[in-house]
């Protein structure tokens, strides 16, 4: 009779000794990297469409700031809390240089107070957050008697979407520009218009740029799905409200 042969028992796993499952590996990493404290890169959104009005009527419908959560998506409360001392010679009335604007997508938004410069007939551009700066260079600024004095006025938690002092975003820029164009026509007639030779009637260009930073990957994350529709939507936006004011 042969001898017999023991078969030594397989070691027990307890359950932390199981190897990592892939799929929750992947998901620990993918949680690493939102909740990690590598800085955070800003992001640019533009949109650029030609429209068939005057420059300086495009102007003051994108300088009328109150009226902004009336037609604009990702906009959903503005109201203009201060003004220029003086009015424009131009335009006859006064510029925003001051406003309380609530701003976001992808479910997330913030109100905050924004620092709103405006250069007659050309740019609008509105700051919010702490360190935001104007793109707009120091001697235009000046020619109309501004100056990006940036200083930190924290967020408004009213109609947050998160909680927490530095709310999503930690800078956002937003500036419209509108550029004159006058286009030559193919037979060179323009004159019924009044225009001279080889004219027609004004067109403008409508730019918008949207600066931001979040102020915590995981928004970037949640948000992404939608962020690069934004300034197509927006400014498709102002076209239609374009369209209804002037006609």
């Amino acid at each position: 009779m042969p001898p017999t042969r023991l078969i030594p028992p397989r070691p027990l796993l307890l359950p932390c000794q199981f190897p990592p499952s892939p799929v929750r590996q992947q998901r620990r990493n993918f949680l690493s990297s939102i909740f990690s404290s590598s800085p955070i890169p800003p992001q640019t959104l533009t949109a650029s469409r030609r429209l068939p009005y005057n420059s300086a009527t495009l102007y003051s419908l994108i300088a009328d700031i109150d009226s902004y959560s009336a037609f604009l998506p990702y906009c959903s409360y503005s109201r203009v809390t201060s003004w220029t001392a003086q009015k424009d010679p131009q335009f006859g009335h006064r510029w925003p240089t001051r406003a309380d604007l609530t701003a976001g997508w992808g479910g997330l938004e913030q109100t905050y107070t924004s620092r709103v410069f405006c250069v007659p007939g050309s740019i609008v551009e509105a700051l919010s957050g702490h360190g935001a700066r104007s793109g707009i260079a120091p001697d235009i600024l000046a020619r109309y008697g501004l100056k990006d004095e940036p200083s930190y006025v924290p967020p408004s938690t009213v109609g947050s979407g998160v909680s927490g002092e530095e709310g999503v975003f930690k800078t956002l820029v937003t500036r419209w520009t509108v550029t004159p164009i006058e286009r030559a026509t193919p037979n060179g007639r323009g004159e019924e218009a009044g225009l001279g030779a080889g004219r027609q009637p004004e067109c403008s260009d409508v730019n918008l740029n949207i600066r931001f930073q979040f102020a915590n990957p995981l928004y970037g994350a949640v948000s992404s799905a939608v962020a690069d529709k934004v300034a197509p939507i927006m400014i498709d936006a102002f076209i239609e409200r374009a369209k209804k004011v002037l006609g």
